[in-house]
């Protein structure tokens, strides 16, 4: 009896000792429950860099992306600390957002996130949840010629591409080429001719096909910074540097290239389709930064019938979807993070869009009445056009999570095309809306928070170069 008594008076004491200092404390670490389990804690869906992403920035955001805003704000810190400078925490939306400077080149780097979950009843919930990711190389180096030129190049690329910021390219009616920086401003004008920028506009690849050949890139003075080899359909890759190429073998089938200014082709590996289909790939998103490319298939009718994600690393395939009844439209975002998937119109008469994240495949949102053009470059908002009478079109950026239009323009009364860039590491997207056949064209830079500032245009019309 009296054995049990000073038991229980030792009980009594832990308790009001956990309850003096706030509560229970409970830490979920990602080594104990992995990484899944932990965000799931702390109602995260998605982080960002993702864990085991490469190539990352030496300087950019890390973002939390929450299924509501927690009481507290999350403190992260990242290891090694030196020189890192972590600042301007703020919110957009549901999503926290702090800003990293000051990395180092080639390094791994530790991100904790530490959420204070108690809302000042109950248990008393400290969730850590912990992932990693490495650095690139230092921006704006230009490629290096290949090793295994025999020949010397006659124009020697640059060793520095110029250092000024992301550009914005269009062409205009007079074979001329102009560059607005991302306040508006325009910065560049040159005179070329057929080109697609790089996602930071600091480099332009001459489009022109030439079936096992190559093509020439130019820095943002029009200068030669060398050649890129080609396939016959490539796609800029998210590092600005690096290109996706899908190329026929001699069997029929399809290959994956990473193809590298002044390097060589590189072989990712197969694309592989349902056994018994005929479709066609075509690269929806190629990331160096995650080492990620999502490719749909499409059908000899010109149906999307599939999509795939595969790892830019080994070739292998992390998701793949087909789709018995096609959608009209899939949009990727850069990182092929998301997809949207635009159905037929519904019940209210829109079409359907579905936002799935990658390689899991979960459907994370659904809205409709916005044909997506295209994603902000985290992903949380979509570009896109109402349905329905041509008349009263708009142009909106759209928060795909809330549903919340963030900036809108009318396209009528006679809307022609819709094109969107996301600002590389930003928050901002460029949209240039056509109308008319082309003889107006509206070009608005816009930020998350729905600021906007048009960009003035003199002659129509125009091609954006991306």
């Amino acid at each position: 009896m009296r054995n049990w008594a000073k038991q229980l008076a030792g009980a009594i004491l832990v308790l009001v000792f956990a309850l003096a200092v706030g509560g229970f404390v409970m830490l979920l670490r990602a080594q104990q429950g992995g990484l899944a389990a932990t965000m799931a804690a702390a109602h995260i869906r998605a982080v960002s860099p993702p864990d085991g992403a490469t190539n990352i920035p030496l300087s950019g955001e890390i973002r939390a992306d929450y299924v509501s805003r927690p009481a507290h704000d999350p403190t992260i810190t990242l290891e090694p600390p030196v020189e890192v400078t972590l600042d301007n925490p703020h919110w957009d939306a549901t999503t926290f957002v702090i800003d990293y400077h000051g990395l180092r080149d080639n390094s791994l780097y530790h991100v904790e996130l530490d959420q204070d979950d108690w809302t000042g009843k109950g248990e008393h919930k400290q969730i850590k949840v912990r992932w990693s990711f490495r650095t690139g190389t230092a921006p704006h180096v230009a490629p290096s010629p290949s090793p295994t030129s025999a020949t010397p190049s006659i124009s020697p690329a640059p060793s520095v591409i110029p250092t000024t910021g992301p550009l914005i390219w269009y062409d205009g009616p007079s074979n001329d080429l102009h560059g607005v920086d991302w306040t508006g401003k325009q910065v560049k004008n040159l005179s070329l001719d057929n080109v697609i920028q790089a996602p930071d506009g600091l480099l332009l690849w001459n489009r022109t096909i030439i079936p096992g050949g190559t093509t020439a890139v130019d820095d943002s003075d029009g200068e030669s910074v060398g050649s890129v080899p080609v396939d016959p359909i490539m796609l800029w890759a998210d590092d600005g540097r690096t290109f996706c190429g899908v190329r026929t073998t001699s069997t029929g089938s399809y290959d994956l290239d990473l193809l590298r200014i002044n390097g060589p082709r590189v072989r990712v590996g197969a694309i592989s389709f349902t056994p018994g289909t005929t479709q066609a790939p075509v690269p929806a998103a190629c990331s160096v930064l995650t080492q990620r490319a999502v490719v749909f298939g499409r059908s000899p009718a010109g149906y999307l019938t599939s999509v795939s994600m595969i790892s830019l690393t080994d070739g292998r395939l992390l998701y793949q979807q087909s789709y018995p009844n096609p959608p009209a439209r899939i949009v990727a975002s850069h990182d092929g993070q998301y997809i949207a998937e635009q159905f037929g119109s519904n019940t209210n008469g829109g079409p359907a869009t579905l936002i799935r994240q990658l390689p899991s495949g979960t459907t994370v949102g659904q809205f409709s009445g916005v044909a997506v053009q295209g994603f902000s470059w985290d992903g949380s908002l979509v570009v896109g056009n109402t349905s329905g009478d041509p008349t009263v079109q708009e142009a909106q950026v759209y928060r795909w999570r809330t549903h919340e239009v963030v900036w809108h323009q009318c396209m009528c009364p006679h809307p022609h095309w819709l094109i969107v860039l996301p600002q590389p590491g930003g928050t901002k997207v460029a949209v240039l809306a056509s109308t008319d056949d082309g003889t107006y064209v509206s070009f608005n830079i816009v930020d998350a928070n729905g600021t906007s500032r048009a960009v003035p245009i003199d002659k129509t019309p125009i091609t954006p170069a991306f």
